[in-house]
């Protein structure tokens, strides 16, 4: 699910997750080192890193995310629902 800050997002991704009685997750997060990344990156008191860093931050999330929970999920049938995926990055 894409779109805005602020906008439901979250919400109708987990209401639909929990519809299709699959599997929520977000970008950046989602394991553990995605949930540092996030903090990082949408700390709004830290300098935060330039946009180049920034930007190699979320693809380091999104490789960790992929392998460690959407891959396994769908390989085992099960629905992934994410709040944001890769369109987050191009925008």
């Amino acid at each position: 699910v894409e779109g805005a800050d602020g906008t439901g997002k979250s919400t109708q991704a987990r209401l639909l997750a929990d519809r299709l009685g699959g599997l929520f997750t977000r970008e950046p997060g989602g394991t553990p080192l995605g949930e540092r990344i996030r903090d990082l990156v949408l700390d709004p008191m830290g300098e935060g890193p330039v946009d180049r860093a920034e930007a190699l931050l979320m693809a380091a999330a999104r490789a960790q995310h992929v392998d460690l929970v959407v891959a396994p999920a769908l390989a085992a049938g099960r629905d992934v629902v994410s709040d944001r995926f890769v369109a987050s990055s191009i925008a």
